[in-house]
């Protein structure tokens, strides 16, 4: 996990300082899906996210998986946003 955000990290000063299509994985504010928040691949650039990329075609699996994997991520999303709220 410390790599991942190292290399985040990294990434996200490169574009900083005006280096071009730098593409990672981000979990952040979102229209991927109707969550508000989601990790999907964006684009950084010298304002931060500046393209979200969509997901893509998906198999039956994949479908099904991702609904699951929303109705969890909902609930977290849910107590985080009420966290900071408070």
């Amino acid at each position: 996990m410390a790599y991942a955000a190292v290399k985040f990290a990294d990434a996200c000063l490169r574009a900083l300082k005006g280096e071009a299509d730098i593409v990672q994985c981000a979990y952040v504010d979102s229209q991927v899906t109707e969550l508000p928040f989601f990790a999907s691949k964006v684009r950084l650039g010298r304002n931060g996210v500046e393209e979200f990329f969509p997901l893509g075609p998906l198999s039956d699996y994949e479908r099904a998986s991702l609904e699951k994997a929303k109705k969890e991520l909902a609930t977290s999303v849910e107590k985080g946003v009420s966290f900071i709220r408070k």
